[in-house]
């Protein structure tokens, strides 16, 4: 009788050990983006004649790395974009570098602070502000995205229309870039009707390394409000838009 008894509590220590791991690898993982955004270069004079041959959009591979608790999104550091390309027009060779940024996104759901990595103008710049509850609203609106079943949901952020696809089959609030506090991460978004897209490649469930989930440290420290000054002053010398991407 004692034997049986052993027997069966090591059982059930086995099971609960097996569930809480399946209840973890739900929960933390590496998912791929691939982030387009697409460009509007607006060249005068002599310079027109190379308009058509510059690109349309510029492409990166990021990554996320989640826990319950922490998230980590950024460029992919095996997929670093540096390349120079050569276009020619009008007789002469322009070269065109796109290279991938060095931005980070930072989540700390213990302590509710956000911090960013900016890279903006060849300068960086640290961002640190509380994390901010977005007013998503659920559309209904349903899809797949690599086999997991995924729910629409929109916001209006700062004027810019993003649609976002989050999977509660994966139930934590984290997702690319800025975007999370859904519940389910985000697989999908969309800004401003195409203008910018991330979009998963892959998703990985495991344990995720705490090593990797390292807050970033480069940069002269702002805040939001004066970070988003720095770029709508330099945009509007530019004859551009301003805003935070």
């Amino acid at each position: 009788m004692k034997k049986q008894l052993l027997f069966l509590a090591a059982n059930a220590i086995f099971i609960a050990g097996h569930g809480q791991t399946a209840t973890e690898t739900k929960t933390s993982g590496i998912v791929r983006y691939e982030e387009k955004m697409k460009l509007e270069i607006k060249l005068e004079g002599e310079s027109a004649a190379f308009a058509d041959q510059l690109p349309k959009e510029r492409t990166e591979q990021k990554i996320l790395w989640f826990t319950p608790e922490m998230s980590l999104y950024r460029g992919d550091p095996e997929k670093q974009n540096k390349e120079v390309e050569e276009h020619e027009a009008a007789g002469a060779i322009v070269q065109v570098k796109m290279a991938s940024s060095d931005d980070q996104v930072y989540y700390n759901c213990r302590t509710g602070i956000k911090t960013e990595q900016r890279d903006f103008m060849t300068r960086m710049f640290l961002i640190e502000s509380d994390i901010e509850k977005p007013n998503w609203k659920l559309t209904g609106e349903q899809k797949t995205i690599l086999n997991y079943h995924c729910q629409e949901a929109q916001l209006d952020d700062n004027g810019k229309k993003v649609k976002a696809w989050f999977t509660p089959e994966i139930p934590v609030p984290a997702g690319p870039q800025k975007f999370g506090n859904l519940p389910g991460l985000i697989l999908a978004v969309d800004i401003d009707d195409g203008g910018r897209t991330l979009t998963a490649t892959s998703v990985e469930p495991k344990p995720v390394d705490q090593s990797l989930l390292v807050k970033p440290k480069k940069g002269k420290k702002v805040t939001a409000e004066q970070y988003k000054k720095i770029v709508d002053e330099k945009m509007k010398e530019m004859g551009g838009k301003g805003g935070d991407g």
